[in-house]
This record gives structure tokens, sequence and C-alpha cells, in this order.
């Protein structure tokens, strides 16, 4: 190894003291001085309209690339917040809120969760969808194969659907702490579906999503139900884990060599720490895009419509909206320190804050929440697994099995 780097440097140092260094310099400098001196006598409408006309072209690409059948708006229309639990005018259409649940668990399990929601759905027009998925009738016609509730539940949601034309979907344990919010604020119409990352993994969290009723959003999550026939039998995350590879190949269908790379290392988990091995390796394929036109939005860590409220003991700033992880039947059951002094009652709720019983102490300035999480983001990076650290590219291969055709779907 040590000859091939010293070539390499030798490359670069030599470079500097060659001839054909100074030769291609000077060439180099004479196209400078030419374009300086003529590119002033074009005029100013030429160069604008020849910028505009590649800008146009690339744009263009874009979308016939991205979603041929609807094009996707180039800039996203941004929602006005919501201002003193005022109205939430529908700009995008009509927004349903799924909630999927099974009775058994429902009778002893996020009482407190619900409660407040309830509270919210109060001072809102959106639907509310609760559906049970073992009675469900619909649910038991369209997804009677899926025997895994979170799959089932993702099917579910394409079931219901095409009722609507924005849908949240939340997991039974997220509740609404501060209702001076509207769903559309977190709403891209540029994208059909739109995740969020956990903040103390970085996984992209699959219990919470928006999705647009289009074709695209309905056969994302069909095709994200039907993994539970083929996802691996080992340490797997489930639905999390599946949806890790399933939006790696929704968004980048030509990076084939990576996904099959991520696919290897998810087949092979044992344990969190080898299954954060693959979060891993999906989140540095994807790199630092966020956003694919007319496909999918993944929002980074406590910028979502919800986070998990461990990480900063249920405190909650103005910018909050929801929190995960309220499991309990009641307030202060195990000690929880929850944001309210009791459990809500949805009857003394409606249009205000009235019925929002907060413990004042929990409501806190942004920037001490900014401070809790840049402390828990520190700790988590001490901590993280071992396995996860690598970097995928360099320790899996990129061309040494797919060479010649790597670029074949490009």
């Amino acid at each position: 190894m040590d000859k091939y780097r010293e070539g390499i440097m030798r490359l670069y140092s030599g470079r500097i003291r060659s001839w054909r260094f100074w030769m291609n310099a000077v060439l180099f400098l004479s196209c400078v001085i030419g374009v300086v001196i003529f590119l002033p006598r074009l005029p100013p409408s030429t160069m604008y309209m020849r910028a505009v006309d590649v800008d146009n072209i690339l744009q263009r690409h874009e979308l016939e690339l991205n979603n041929p059948k609807r094009p996707a708006p180039l800039k996203r229309t941004l929602y006005p917040p919501r201002k003193d639990m005022g109205p939430c005018p529908p700009l995008f259409g009509k927004v349903s809120i799924f909630v999927a649940f099974v009775s058994s668990s429902m009778e002893g399990h996020y009482r407190v969760a619900q409660q407040s929601l309830e509270c919210y759905l109060k001072g809102v027009n959106y639907t509310v969808m609760m559906v049970d998925l073992d009675k469900d009738p619909r649910v038991k016609e369209k997804c009677s194969k899926n025997q895994q509730l979170f799959f089932k539940k993702h099917c579910a949601a394409s079931v219901y659907l095409p009722d609507t034309d924005w849908m949240l979907v939340l997991d039974a344990d997220t509740g609404v702490v501060n209702p001076n919010h509207c769903v559309e604020e977190w709403i891209d119409d540029r994208v059909d579906v739109i995740f969020y990352e956990r903040f103390f993994n970085w996984e992209i969290a699959s219990g919470n999503y928006l999705v647009r009723n289009s074709e695209f959003g309905v056969n994302f999550l069909k095709a994200w139900g039907e993994w539970e026939f083929i996802q691996p039998s080992n340490w797997n995350g489930a639905d999390n884990g599946v949806l890790q590879l399933h939006i790696l190949k929704y968004v980048l269908p030509d990076a084939s060599q990576e996904a099959e790379n991520c696919n290897e290392i998810w087949h092979k988990a044992k344990d969190y720490d080898t299954y954060m091995a693959y979060v891993s390796c999906v989140k540095q394929a994807l790199g630092a895009t966020r956003v694919w036109p007319g496909k999918v939005r993944i929002y980074r860590r406590a910028h979502g419509w919800v986070r998990d409220g461990f990480i900063t003991t249920d405190k909650w700033c103005d910018a909050d909206f929801m929190l995960h992880g309220w499991k309990n039947q009641k307030v202060g059951q195990d000690g929880w320190e929850s944001p309210f002094k009791q459990n809500l009652d949805p009857t003394k709720c409606g249009t205000g804050v009235s019925g929002w019983d907060w413990i004042p102490q929990k409501h806190v300035n942004a920037s001490v929440i900014r401070k809790e999480l840049a402390a828990f983001e520190r700790s988590t990076a001490r901590t993280y697994p071992k396995p996860a650290r690598d970097l995928m590219y360099i320790t899996m291969p990129d061309v040494g099995i797919c060479y010649p055709q790597c670029d074949k779907d490009t």
C-alpha cells in the first residue's frame, strides 16, 4: 500500500514542478483574460436568457425523471403558522388523521395521548380515522394477508388514503403537546410522502408520517406493507428496518450496488448495534439530500411535527407540536413526567386553549430545548454503536462486484 500512496503523492508534487504545468497555466490565464475582455460586450439580456434557459432545461429534466405523470412544483408552498389557535385553512385540500390500533392494546395503553388528540381535534376541521386493525371490514378485505401489526397498519393506511387529500398517520402513543399548530405546516407539496428522523439514532421513523392521496403515495404504502413477506428473519427492525431500504430503492433506483451493500449488512444484523450499521449504510447512500421532488421528503431530527418526548423529559417550546412515546393511561403513572397536570378532559376543550391543563414549568423557551438537544446529541455521538461508525463506501465494494455494469441503470 505504501508504494501506491507514495506514487499518488508524487503525482501531486511532481505536477507543480513540471514544465507542462506552467504551459497549461499560461493557456488557462489566456482564456480567463479573453473572457474578461469579451464577455461584457454581449447584451445583458442575452447572458441572462442563456442562464435561465440552462436552468429551465435542468428543471424540466429533473421533473421528467422524478414523476412524469404529475410534475411536482419547483418551489414549496409555505403554509402560514397557526396563530392564537386560529383556523387551519384547507390550502392543500382535505386533511385526515389516521390512527391504527388493536383493541387489546388500546384498552391498557395510550389514554393520555389519545385524550390530547381528541382535545386538539375539537379546535380544527380535520377528519379523524380510528381504525381497528382486527375488526375494520375494509382492512379485513384488503389486508388479510398481513399478520404483523405494523405492516398491516401501512396496508390499512393505503386502503383509507383515497378518502382524503392528505393523511397524517400517527402511532397511538403520539400525543399533542402544543395545539397552536396546523398539520399543514409540515406538508411539502413538492413530494407525496413525508418522514422524519428519530433523534437518538438518525433512523427514518416509521410510526408517524404524512402521505398524499396519489398513485405514488398509495403504491408506496402498499409495497411497504408487502415487505412483511420478504423481510429477513434476523434482527431486522420490523417495518422500521424495511423503511430504510424501501426509501433508498424508491428515491435512488439507480444506486443498485449501494442498495445491495446495505441489504447485505441488514441481513447479517444480529443485534441493535449491527442493525445500526445498516441504518448508517442507508443514510450514507442517501447523502445530504432530504427532498426528492414527486417522491419523498425526510425532515431532519427534531424538525418534524413530532419528536420523542423523553429526550427533554417532555418539556416543550412553541416550535413543538406533538411528542411521541406516551404509552401510559394516566398522567404521572410509573413516575412519568408528563407536560400535563392531569389527564385532559376532551369535553372541556374547544377552539381556544381551554381544557389544556399544562404544567407551566414544562413550557420553556426554544433555547432551553436547543441546549438539551445539543447535550443529547453529544451523548449519542459518544455512545453510537461501533459497527455503525464505518464508512460503508470504503468498507463495502463500490465497483468490485458490479464492474463494468455499475452505471447501467443510471
